[in-house]
């Protein structure tokens, strides 16, 4: 294609009016979408961020008392071991309720607020 007809179909393209129309909130709910989709990344990985951080600060902690009392972590874990349906329980109950504050609720009341 030459330039000359480069130019032409530009400008005809420019002269006439689109056979559609954008509504007036088009960008708005444009620019709501795109933040939406982002905040669902940014909110996961937050809470795996802090899920991370608080296995590491457990980790320390254990590894603190084992060098200073190795009894406490030796009688923490044959709690543990003794009980290992409830303490899985609560575990997940806990991981569940920090991924609702953290994810879901933010998720859900970002739809809920689309209006």
């Amino acid at each position: 294609m030459k330039d000359k007809e480069l130019d032409q179909i530009i400008e005809k393209s420019f002269s006439d009016l689109p056979d559609f129309h954008l509504s007036a909130d088009f960008a708005q709910r444009v620019t709501r979408t795109i933040v939406q989709r982002g905040q669902w990344k940014t909110d996961l990985i937050e809470y795996l961020s802090i899920t991370g951080i608080l296995v590491f600060l457990l980790t320390i902690a254990s590894g603190t008392y084992y060098l200073v009392n190795k009894e406490l972590l030796l009688q923490i874990f044959t709690f543990v071991s003794q009980n290992v349906v409830p303490v899985i329980l609560i575990v997940f109950l806990l991981n569940f309720i920090l991924f609702t504050d953290r994810v879901l609720l933010r998720l859900l009341f970002s739809r809920w607020n689309r209006t």
